[in-house]
């Protein structure tokens, strides 16, 4: 925590003085990919990142008309897939209500 906050401090002395760039920011939620095994009661990784993440770019293809989107990408190994928002979130006050409402949606794309 400590840490954070002073690379915190460190960033913001760094830019402090910059007049005119627009906040730009974003998040990412990383999922992993797991087959239940229930018959022998286990839980195994699935090395289906790929397939998963392409199909998933996919229908974000037939969703671009929205104001909304998604976008997915692979992240450290080929069972986990990590989702962005398909625009960055800006310094206005509004953006804060679609983070929520983002991850959401991208819970919704993987269900």
């Amino acid at each position: 925590r400590e840490a954070g906050v002073r690379q915190f401090i460190s960033t913001y002395e760094r830019v402090k003085d910059l007049r005119g760039d627009e906040l730009l920011w974003g998040d990412e939620v990383e999922y992993g990919i797991f087959v239940l095994d229930e018959e022998n009661k286990k839980i195994r990784l699935s090395l289906r990142a790929k397939e998963i993440m392409d199909n998933l770019n996919k229908n974000e293809v037939i969703h671009s008309y929205e104001a909304e989107g998604c976008n997915w990408v692979p992240e450290y190994g080929g069972w986990m897939i990590e989702a962005t928002p398909s625009r960055p979130y800006t310094g206005y006050s509004t953006d804060l209500l679609r983070v929520e409402r983002n991850m959401r949606l991208r819970r919704k794309r993987l269900l």
